[in-house]
C-alpha cells in the first residue's frame, strides 16, 4: 500500500488537510442528521456493542490511505459510548490478510487498528464496495442508518471453545464506497456455539492470539418502517492477530438502590474507559403517583455525564464518585425541555431541586 501512495506521489500535508476537512463535514454533518440506531436487548452492557465510526473519502487514493492517517481511534472517539483518551502508544495495527481472504463478492472488510484491555478489544474497520452502497443507504437527505451488525465468530488461544456473539460496527458513509467505523467486544458477553457453553476465564494474559470469522453483515434502511433486513451480505471473512492486552483493574461496586418509578442500578462497574450501569426494574419499589421516572447521572464536580443505555464514557470527567437523580416527567415536552436544560450552565442545582431520590456510588479516588 505505501508503494502506491509513492508512486503517485500525493503530497502527504495536502492529503491530511483533505481528511480532516472531510472528517469535520461528518462531524457537522451528524449533528443535523436523525439517525437510526439498534439497541441490544441482553443487558445494558450489551446494548454497548455499539460500536465504532469508520470514515471514507471519495478519492479512492484517499480513501486507501485513510486507516494511515491521524489515528483513527482519536479521530472517531467523540463518536463513541465507550473509550476516551485511548493511549495510542497502545494501539496496534493489524496485520491484513490476503486480498482473496477478506473480499468476498466485491465487499472488502478491513480491521485497521486494534486496542486491548482487561476487559475488552476495540476495533477500527473499514467496509469498502467496489460496487457501491446503495443510494438508501448512503445519501445525506435520506433517514440512512450509520451501523453494520456483523455475525461473528471468535477463538482466543488462552479459552475453549469459540465466543459468538454479534458485534455492531457504528460509523458513517463519507462516500457511495466507503464505510468505516469501531467496534467493542466485550469479554464478559458472548455464548457458545452449539451445545457447549462459552465463558471467559478469570484473567486475559498479557498477549493472546485471536481469531474472528465473520458469516455476515446486515444493515437496516428504515427500523420503523422496515423491521427486516434491507441490505445484507454473506461473507466469510476471516482475521486473526497476535494481541497485547493491557493489564487493568475493574472496580465493581454493589447498588441495589432502586428510584420511585421501580427502575434501580444493582451494579456499577468502573473501567479503563468507561462506567457501566447494570439496570433493573423491582416491580416492589415501583410508586405509581407518577406518570413517568427518568433518571440522570451527574459526576463528582456536579457534570452530566450522558448515560448511553447503561455506558458511561469517562474521558475528562471526575469519576472518584457519581451521583444519580431520578426526577418525575409529566410529558414528553417535559422531558426534552428537561434535557435541554442538563446541557448548559451548571445542571447540579437545577436537577438537586425536581430530583425525587438520589443514589451516590463512590468509586475512590
Amino acid at each position: 500500500m505505501q508503494n502506491l501512495f509513492e508512486e503517485i506521489k500525493v503530497p502527504q500535508e495536502e492529503l491530511e488537510n483533505i481528511v480532516n476537512e472531510k472528517l469535520d463535514m461528518i462531524r457537522n454533518h451528524s449533528r443535523k442528521k436523525k439517525r437510526t440506531r439498534v439497541l441490544c436487548s441482553f443487558t445494558a452492557a450489551a446494548a454497548c456493542i455499539a460500536g465504532l465510526v469508520v470514515f471514507s473519502v471519495s478519492n479512492p487514493v484517499l480513501a486507501a490511505q485513510l486507516p494511515l492517517i491521524g489515528h483513527l481511534f482519536s479521530q472517531v472517539e467523540d463518536k463513541q459510548p465507550y473509550y476516551r483518551d485511548m493511549d495510542e502508544t497502545k494501539v496496534q495495527t493489524i496485520p491484513q490478510t490476503e486480498e482473496s481472504e477478506n473480499l468476498v463478492d466485491g465487499i472488502k472488510i478491513s480491521l485497521s487498528e486494534i486496542y486491548c484491555n482487561t476487559e475488552a478489544m476495540y476495533m477500527t474497520v473499514l467496509l469498502e464496495s467496489k460496487e457501491g452502497f446503495p443510494d438508501y443507504l448512503t445519501q445525506p437527505e435520506s433517514d440512512s442508518v450509520d451501523y453494520f451488525i456483523a455475525n461473528a465468530e471468535q477463538t482466543f488461544d488462552f479459552a475453549e471453545g469459540a465466543m459468538i456473539f454479534p458485534l455492531q460496527f457504528s460509523g458513517q458513509y463519507i462516500d457511495e464506497h466507503t464505510f468505516a467505523g469501531s467496534t467493542r467486544i466485550d469479554f464478559s458477553m458472548g455464548y457458545g456455539n452449539g451445545d457447549m457453553d462459552w465463558s471467559f476465564p478469570d484473567a486475559v494474559p498479557e498477549s493472546f492470539h485471536w481469531n474472528m470469522k465473520i458469516t455476515d453483515i446486515y444493515t437496516y434502511y428504515d427500523i420503523s418502517q422496515a423491521p427486516d433486513k434491507t441490505y445484507a451480505l454473506d461473507g466469510p471473512w476471516t482475521f486473526e492477530a497476535d494481541v497485547a492486552a493491557r493489564q487493568t483493574e475493574k472496580i465493581v461496586k454493589e447498588v441495589n438502590d432502586y428510584g420511585p418509578g421501580g427502575l434501580g442500578i444493582t451494579t456499577a462497574e468502573k473501567g479503563e474507559f468507561e462506567i457501566i450501569l447494570n439496570y433493573a426494574y423491582d416491580e416492589s419499589n415501583a410508586a405509581y403517583e407518577y406518570e413517568s421516572v427518568q433518571s440522570v447521572v451527574l459526576d463528582a464536580d456536579g457534570k452530566y455525564m450522558l448515560d448511553k443505555v447503561g455506558m458511561l464514557p469517562i474521558g475528562d470527567f471526575n469519576v472518584s464518585k457519581i451521583h444519580v437523580y431520578y426526577f418525575p416527567v409529566t410529558s414528553e415536552d417535559d422531558y426534552v425541555a428537561i434535557q435541554k436544560k442538563l446541557t448548559v450552565g451548571e445542571p447540579a442545582d437545577f436537577i438537586k431541586e425536581i430530583a425525587i431520590h438520589h443514589t451516590e456510588i463512590d468509586f475512590g479516588s
